[in-house]
C-alpha cells in the first residue's frame, strides 16, 4: 500500500503532516515506513545505514519507530553557492550545476527512485511517501509528485495551505493542469494552517470535493510547533528562560541539530546578539570559508557577550571558525583565533555515524560527522570518539567555550540535561533542573492535533483500497 501526501505549494505542511500519519499507522500497529524520491535541503543527516538523507525523512522514520535509512530518501540535493551536490543512495555522486540539472534527462534517478521505493513496498505493509514544492508545475515535472506516484500507483491526497488564501482555486488549479491519469490518482484534499472559526467554511468544502470526485478530508487549525522545518523558520522561537542564540550564517547548515533548543529554551536564530545571551552557537556551513568574513563582522559582539559571562559553541563549521587558521587550496585564512586549532580542507569528505564519550560531564553520546576538512587542536578535547577500534580526540573545551564536529549532540537527553542545568547554574538562574523534552513527545503532540482535525476512518479506507 502506498499513500502519497502531495501539496498545491512549497511549506503547505506535507512533511509535517506525513509525519502525523506515520505516527497514526504505527500506533494502529502496522508495518509503516516514509519515503521521498527527492528533497532538495541544505539539512542532512547520517543515517543508521551510513548514508546521507533528508532530515525530514530521518524523523518520519522515527515517527514509524523505525531505523533511517537512506533508502527512504534515496535522491538528495544539497544546494550550495556554485549549484548542488547529488546525493544518490545515501552518497555523493557529483557535484552539478543548477541548469545542468534542470534540463539532464531525470529518467535514470526516477528508475532509482522508483526501485527504492519498490523495495520499500515489498517488506512493509504501507509506505507514506511525500511529494516535493508544488505538484502541478506544469514546466518541472518534478521526480517526487507524479512521476513517481504514477509508477507506484499511489493513492494521493493533496494539502492545501488555506492560510495563503485562495485555497479553493489552489486544489482546482492543481487538479485542473493534472492530467486524466494523474487526477484518478487523487482520493481526498486537506486545508491546513486555518486561523479562525472552521465553521465558516460551511459544507463548501464537500460540495467543492464532489466536483472533483475527491473527498474533503478536513481543516487543520494553525498550531505552532518544535518538528523541524526544511527551512528555517525566521521568527522561531523556543519556550523556557535560557537565552540562546544561533547564529543565521548566509549559508547556514544542519539546523536540525537545534531543535531539541528550541524545546527546552529560549532560542532563536539572529544575526545579531542579544546582549542579555546565555549560550552563542556557531552552526555548520555549506561554505566555511565565505561564512567566515560574515561572522568576523559580528566578533565584537561575541567579544562582548564573552565578557559578560555568556558561552560559545561551535558545531562542525563553527568549530573550525573558531580556530587561528584555516587552510584551503594552499590559501590560509585566519580564524576566529578564540581555539588553539587549525584545519586544513583536504582529503575526501568525512561521513559517519560516532559513538563518543564527552568530557564535560562523562555522559556517552551519539551523532554523526559530516565535514570536508580536517583540525588538529592543542587544547582540551571536547570527546573521545570511539571508530573502527580507534580513539580519536574530537573538538575542543576552553573556558566558557566549547566546539566538537558531531552533530545531533544536543539530541542526546543525558548530556542536553546536564549541560542546561549546568548553564543555568552559571548565569544565576533558578535552582530547579530542567527535565528536556524530547522529540518523541513532539511527534505525539503534533499527531494528536493534526489526527484529531482529520476524518481519519476516511483515510484510512484511502490507504487499505490502494493498490
Amino acid at each position: 500500500m502506498v499513500l502519497m501526501i502531495q501539496g498545491t505549494a512549497s511549506n503547505v505542511g506535507k512533511t509535517t503532516i506525513a509525519t502525523a500519519l506515520c505516527r497514526y499507522f504505527a500506533k494502529k500497529g502496522i508495518d509503516v515506513v516514509p519515503f521521498k524520491a527527492q528533497n532538495i535541503s541544505l539539512n542532512s543527516i547520517v543515517s543508521d545505514d551510513g548514508g546521507e538523507m533528508a532530515i525530514a525523512q530521518y524523523i518520519q522514520a522515527i515517527a514509524c519507530n523505525k531505523k533511517p535509512s537512506y533508502i527512504m530518501n534515496p535522491i538528495l540535493l544539497k544546494p550550495d553557492i556554485t549549484g548542488s551536490q547529488l546525493i544518490v543512495k545515501g552518497k555523493p555522486v557529483e557535484k552539478i550545476k543548477n541548469k545542468k540539472y534542470m534540463y539532464s534527462s531525470k529518467e535514470e534517478l526516477l528508475n532509482i527512485a522508483y526501485e527504492c521505493l519498490k523495495n520499500l513496498e515489498k517488506k512493509h505493509e504501507l509506505v507514506i511517501v511525500e511529494g516535493s514544492g508544488s505538484a502541478a508545475e506544469i514546466n518541472i515535472k518534478d521526480i517526487s509528485n507524479m512521476a513517481i506516484a504514477k509508477k507506484a500507483n499511489a493513492s494521493v491526497i493533496l494539502v492545501a495551505d488555506i492560510d495563503r488564501g485562495g485555497a479553493f482555486a489552489q486544489i482546482a488549479g492543481t487538479m485542473v493542469l493534472f492530467n486524466k491519469k494523474e487526477r484518478k490518482l487523487v482520493k481526498g484534499y486537506i486545508f491546513n494552517k486555518f486561523k479562525g472559526d472552521k465553521r465558516l467554511l460551511l459544507d463548501f468544502p464537500e460540495k467543492f470535493g464532489k466536483r472533483f470526485n475527491i473527498k474533503f478530508l478536513g481543516t487543520i487549525e494553525y498550531f505552532n510547533h518544535n518538528l523541524f522545518e526544511e527551512d528555517i523558520t525566521p521568527f522561531k522561537e523556543g519556550k523556557g528562560d535560557l537565552k540562546v542564540d544561533i547564529l543565521k550564517l548566509p549559508h547556514i547548515s544542519n539546523t536540525f541539530d537545534f531543535e531539541p533548543l528550541f524545546l527546552n529554551t529560549n532560542a532563536r536564530y539572529v544575526e545579531n546578539i542579544r546582549e542579555d545571551v546565555d549560550l552563542i552557537i556557531i552552526p555548520g556551513t555549506k561554505s566555511t570559508i565565505h561564512d567566515l568574513l560574515w561572522l568576523k563582522e559580528k566578533n565584537n559582539q561575541i567579544k562582548k557577550a564573552l565578557s559578560k559571562g555568556a558561552f560559545l559553541f561551535g558545531i562542525c563549521g563553527g568549530y573550525q571558525m573558531l580556530g587561528k587558521k584555516l587552510v584551503e587550496e594552499e590559501k590560509e585564512y585566519e580564524g576566529l583565533g578564540y581555539l588553539n586549532s587549525y584545519t586544513y580542507f583536504i582529503g575526501k569528505k568525512t561521513v559517519r555515524n560516532v559513538f563518543a564519550k564527552e568530557n564535560l560531564f562523562n555522559t556517552t553520546v551519539k551523532g554523526f560527522e559530516i565535514h570536508h576538512g580536517i583540525t588538529k587542536s592543542f587544547e582540551k578535547p571536547f570527546s573521545k570518539i570511539y571508530f573502527n577500534k580507534k580513539v580519536i580526540k574530537d573538538g575542543t573545551i576552553k573556558d566558557n567555550i566549547f566546539a566538537t564536529y558531531i552533530h545531533n549532540i544536543f539530541h542526546n537527553n543525558d548530556f542536553l540535561e546536564k549541560f542546561l542545568n549546568f548553564l543555568r547554574i552559571q548565569r544565576g538562574y533558578s535552582k530547579k533542573d530542567i527535565v528536556v523534552k524530547t522529540l518523541e513527545e513532539e511527534i505525539d503532540r503534533v499527531t494528536e492535533i493534526i489526527t484529531s482535525s482529520l476524518n481519519m476512518k476516511e483515510i484510512e479506507k484511502i490507504v487499505y483500497s490502494s493498490n
